[in-house]
């Protein structure tokens, strides 16, 4: 790999799969959130490969990815985009849906992995909150009823926004949102061609996680997620845990300087010195 920038549509068993990559030192992957794309990372992205070979992508159905014929499996994927780029070894950053993928991929392949920096993950298996089922019920009505926009302001209430006052919030981060959601919700996953395979309930594997982790929360984040950091620091043996105060679910967007400096130390910390 090269320190100039790389960018390119990757064919992956069942998607096509948009990436970029640049910069020199250890390999570290980004893994977006489900309300988002590979953009949520635009400054991680461009200042962590100062010193590191940042690879981001947009996971099948999202930003400029897209579904193929057959079944498709996020490990798998990445896997594959991984070998395609001559990767061996990476840390990961990962947010929700994207912590979740990150988790299962470190559980499949412990080896490839040299820490994890997860923004309020998700996690599989986990017993989801009357509100989250609520949420969940009221965006499949919305998205079936083809409320592009509707839906789009629903996920950003219910995830960035939260109980705060509109005059509060950024409208930078407000629009970035739309837009990604826009891109999602136009996307439509081919009813016959593509499904996903599901990762098994990883609740009662956190303590194999032998590698450093970092998960960050919001203060104000959905409460399940508060809820997963507490178990996920009572499993994990390496772990530390840092909320930042006023953001919501995706911390990154709202406070960028904090969170580029809790996460460059924690890279910092965990490489190779040598």
């Amino acid at each position: 790999m090269h320190s100039n920038e790389l960018k390119g549509i990757f064919n992956a068993t069942g998607a096509n799969i948009y990436y970029e990559s640049k910069g020199n030192g250890e390999n570290l992957l980004l893994i977006h959130a489900g309300i988002t794309d590979s953009r949520m990372w635009d400054a991680e992205y461009n200042l962590l490969s100062e010193k590191y070979q940042v690879v981001r992508f947009d996971l099948p159905g999202f930003g400029l990815s897209d579904f193929t014929e057959g079944s498709y499996n996020y490990n798998k994927i990445i896997n594959e985009l991984l070998i395609y780029l001559d990767i061996h070894h990476t840390h990961i950053l990962a947010a929700s849906f994207g912590g979740k993928i990150a988790i299962d991929f470190y559980l499949e392949n412990p080896a490839k992995c040299l820490s994890l920096a997860l923004l309020s993950p998700a996690l599989g298996g986990w017993n989801a909150s009357t509100f989250l089922q609520n949420y969940e019920e009221k965006e499949e009505r919305l998205i079936d009823e083809g409320k592009i926009e509707g839906t789009a302001q629903y996920n950003y209430m219910t995830w960035i926004q939260r109980n705060r006052s509109p005059e509060h919030m950024n409208p930078v981060v407000k629009q970035l949102i739309m837009d990604m959601q826009r891109t999602i919700l136009t996307k439509a996953e081919p009813d016959d061609s593509s499904e996903e395979i599901e990762s098994e309930d990883n609740i009662s594997q956190l303590n194999n996680i032998e590698i450093p982790v970092l998960i960050v929360n919001g203060q104000c984040d959905v409460p399940d997620f508060l809820e997963i950091a507490k178990v996920m620091i009572k499993e994990i043996p390496n772990v530390k845990n840092i909320i930042i105060p006023n953001t919501a679910h995706l911390a990154n967007l709202e406070s960028p300087e904090y969170f580029l400096k809790i996460i460059s130390e924690f890279f910092s910390e965990n490489s190779n010195k040598s």
